[in-house]
């Protein structure tokens, strides 16, 4: 007993540092890659249905609709997924692949705002563990004009492709899909102020989470807003913990959006 559980002890340690330091390929001793040790949410199908039913029931966004995609799994797809569900590895892939360089110049790119006041952006995805797992990041941004602009108010861009005189809403999220199933959504946006020109204030910044992996635990920090230079800032942290039968392994990931005068520019998840 005394040297399984000095083996324990040893096997946490590794597991932590190797996700903490470096998000890089890494081999977690608690999970075996083609038959972890699973949390109790996910300890077979119907446990894990139940998890779901009762974030539907609360009426948690999202919920309803990972029951009903994960209901119409095959019995062999359920369990992959569970099985995906407590394998660290899976996770790092979303922390390692949701991330993008910081601010560069200020002329416009694609990821520039949509000429709407709804919700458009740009979305890729990154297909891994042969497609099982698609890694996806959004960009968008929302525009409410002035009272006292004249029409057309609704249009997006001014003069020179930069923004249109109002108020912003710049959003970058990341979401991890398993199987079809949406699983991790996290998402950080900063609303801030252009006079048509540059940015002049930067309201507020906030952040929100979906997460149906019963394996992970995620807490966000106090929001923080800023200028630097030319572009509005918003960031939050990400706390939490991967549970798994032996021990539990900490994670704390920055999450970032940043945007200027043209609109969105960019935004990341990654270590601390």
């Amino acid at each position: 007993m005394k040297n399984r559980r000095t083996i324990t002890r040893a096997m946490a340690i590794l597991g932590s540092a190797a996700i903490i330091a470096g998000m890089t390929q890494t081999t977690v001793a608690a999970a075996d890659d083609t038959s972890p040790a699973r949390s109790n949410e996910t300890a077979s199908a119907s446990e894990y249905m139940a998890y779901l039913a009762w974030n539907a029931a609360s009426q948690k966004p999202g919920a309803a609709e990972a029951l009903r995609k994960f209901k119409a799994l095959s019995p062999s797809d359920r369990e992959k997924y569970l099985d995906y569900l407590n394998n660290p590895k899976a996770l790092e892939a979303l922390l390692q692949e949701a991330a993008e360089g910081e601010p560069g110049t200020d002329t416009p790119t694609v990821s520039t705002a949509a000429a709407n006041t709804t919700a458009a952006g740009v979305t890729s995805s990154t297909p891994l563990f042969g497609g099982d797992i698609v890694i996806e990041t959004a960009q968008e941004s929302t525009f409410t004009p002035d009272p006292d602009e004249p029409t057309p108010a609704k249009e997006a861009q001014a003069a020179g492709g930069k923004l249109r005189k109002g108020t912003w809403e710049s959003k970058f999220t990341a979401s991890q899909k398993i199987l079809g199933v949406t699983v991790t959504k996290l998402s950080v946006w900063v609303s801030y102020y252009t006079n048509g020109n540059k940015i002049t204030k930067v309201n507020f910044a906030d952040g929100g989470k979906r997460n149906y992996n019963a394996a992970v635990a995620l807490t966000k920090s106090i929001p923080k807003a800023w200028m630097d230079g030319s572009y509005a800032n918003g960031s939050i942290i990400w706390e939490g913990s991967i549970v798994f039968k032996d021990f539990g392994i900490s994670i704390d990931k920055r999450q970032k959006v940043w945007a200027n005068a043209y609109g969105f520019r960019g935004g990341y998840l990654k270590n601390v």
